[in-house]
């Protein structure tokens, strides 16, 4: 149990599980409920604790509800194909059980495209969109993966190629390597991060689940149009993210949500929430508060 203090009270964050379509999930819930319900949603190979930097700075405002993602950290490992559909199921079917009333998604990188696909899908359970160094936009020509990224996907689509690199990657060496090819404050890499990162690796399945989504990448994307999610919308970039780089956030604003702000961390990578957690909050915090106006 984390525990966040206040002037006027102790704020406790839990976890639970709840029995989903595709399994038991888990999540943490903060209490007392106050303010608006935000939903959390980790990115690709990550799980809930990715947002501890954050959660207590949000939990004094906001109720606070973060989940496993089917196939990471904690959650089952269901044994359908990972999809733009099963998330945004999860992510409703949380909602409608946890929060009493519609909640404000905040996605980050994967969970982004996760949180878009919901507030298209489930337009009655969202009322605001904050997306973290997201991705999900399907423009590939005009915004073309890094190199390295091609190579890693065509890895691990090859058959038998694709399991060497999965148990080559899938322990405390290749959280290690990940973890730094993501990150630009190295000093917030600690060997506390590491294991978060790798023990979901270690249990059964976990190397198989991390090879499965990885297979499904590319199938991975936003499906609806311009304006068709018209919910406040909020895009939080870390200015050195160097694979999935600022650019994209205009190209969101571009191609997807018009209407949608924009800020850009200075000096922080792919993971701002936890890189630079208080100019996160010092972000995020004011436009919540506006959205409860």
């Amino acid at each position: 149990m984390v525990e966040a203090l206040s002037p006027t009270r102790t704020h406790h964050i839990s976890e639970y599980w709840l029995e989903g379509l595709h399994g038991p999930m888990r999540y943490w819930h903060s209490e007392p409920r106050h303010g608006i319900p935000v939903i959390l949603i980790h990115g690709y190979g990550g799980m809930l604790e990715h947002w501890r930097s954050v959660m207590r700075m949000i939990a004094r405002e906001h109720t606070i509800i973060a989940p496993d993602l089917y196939f990471f950290g904690q959650s089952n490992i269901p044994h359908v194909k990972p999809s733009r559909e099963l998330w945004p199921d999860q992510i409703a079917e949380l909602i409608a059980e946890t929060a009493h009333g519609p909640a404000i998604l905040v996605g980050h990188s994967l969970g982004g495209m996760i949180a878009a696909q919901t507030a298209h899908d489930y337009p009655q359970l969202v009322r605001g969109l904050v997306l973290v160094n997201s991705i999900g936009l399907n423009v590939p020509k005009l915004i073309p993966l890094p190199d390295v990224d091609h190579i890693f996907r065509n890895v691990m689509q090859s058959p038998g190629v694709g399991e060497v690199f999965a148990n080559l990657f899938g322990n405390i060496v290749g959280a290690k390597q990940g973890l730094f090819s993501t990150y630009h404050r190295k000093e917030r890499i600690t060997p506390e991060l590491i294991e978060q990162f790798s023990a979901p690796l270690r249990r059964k399945g976990g190397r198989e689940a991390y090879l499965t989504v990885s297979r499904a990448f590319h199938e991975l994307h936003i499906a609806f149009e311009k304006n068709e999610v018209k919910v406040p919308s909020l895009l939080i970039w870390g200015d050195r993210d160097a694979s999935v780089p600022v650019r994209m956030a205009h190209a969101f604003k571009k191609h997807l949500l018009p209407h949608a702000e924009i800020a850009i961390i200075p000096e922080s990578g792919h993971c701002p929430f936890d890189e630079t957690p208080q100019e996160f909050c010092d972000i995020l915090l004011p436009w919540l508060e506006r959205q409860s106006l």
